[in-house]
């Protein structure tokens, strides 16, 4: 792979990244518009926000593992095509329970997309280059984070809240056809075995039920008996889940990575 080349794959690396993150914080901004166009609730039209983070939040290590199994461009490719294609879906959407099911599935897009970007992108440079990539990749986050709310605040002063999601679309487009063209395929050799269906099973709940109590505590009330059976019912399944990754011979999570304090502090700070 020559440096052009390889600089042409990195840049449809961190377009994907960025999309993927700017899709968590550019939609909060357009909320009254989709209101007032849709009319909605503002409970209800929240769902178009707590929905994405929600199967981001969900998906996404799952969806970086079956990709370190089956192959990371080929998932990747799947994911801009997933997330391209419901960001487009979102733009014609006529009624707020549609733009909310398009976001679910756009949201799924950007878990496959995102977490797979920095191992794709070492294996582009080499593990020589991983705190070069790694930064990179940083930056690009922390960029689209916060560049979400005034970007959104540009395309609502110029166009409809529709091309919020529309954006997406030609970005998606560029970065698959920059992926397809310049990646190689790369798997994670060190995996063996079948695939843990019983901690992505517990996986899945417990993160879905943390995530959707705390994202939806304060709507619904902290102690209301939905907030709380979602916030219990998680930490129970997080226990089930690191119980079942102690005893499974190819765990969907190591947990020996946690005996790394830099991983772990960055993660509790994170947090």
């Amino acid at each position: 792979m020559t440096r052009f080349t390889k600089a042409l794959c990195f840049i449809g690396l961190t377009i994907a990244m960025f999309m993927g993150t700017l899709d968590t914080t550019i939609v909060n901004i357009a909320i009254p518009k989709i209101m007032t166009d849709l009319n909605g609730s503002l409970a209800n039209t929240s769902w178009v926000m707590t929905i994405y983070t929600l199967a981001m939040s969900v998906f996404m290590i799952t969806a970086s593992k079956i990709a370190d199994r089956f192959g990371r461009k080929k998932i990747m490719l799947l994911g801009l095509l997933l997330f391209g294609g419901f960001s487009a879906a979102c733009m014609t959407a006529t009624s707020l329970s549609m733009l909310i099911t398009f976001r679910f599935f756009q949201g799924l897009g950007g878990a496959i997309i995102t977490p797979i970007v920095l191992p794709m992108g070492i294996e582009v440079f080499g593990k020589e280059k991983i705190n070069r990539v790694a930064s990179v990749v940083g930056a690009v986050t922390a960029l689209a984070a916060a560049g979400g709310p005034p970007i959104g605040g540009i395309i609502l002063q110029v166009a409809s809240w529709r091309w919020i999601f529309g954006i997406n679309v030609p970005l998606a487009i560029l970065a698959f056809v920059l992926i397809a063209v310049c990646a190689k395929e790369s798997y994670d050799e060190s995996l063996a075995g079948g695939i843990d269906f019983p901690g992505l099973v517990f996986l899945t709940a417990a993160l879905s039920g943390v995530t959707f109590g705390l994202l939806e505590g304060r709507q619904y009330g902290w102690t209301s008996l939905l907030i709380l059976t979602s916030l219990i019912g998680g930490v129970l399944a997080l226990i089930a889940f690191i119980a079942t990754e102690k005893r499974v011979k190819n765990p969907l999570l190591e947990l020996d990575l946690f005996r790394e304090k830099t991983l772990s502090a960055s993660s509790i700070v994170y947090f």
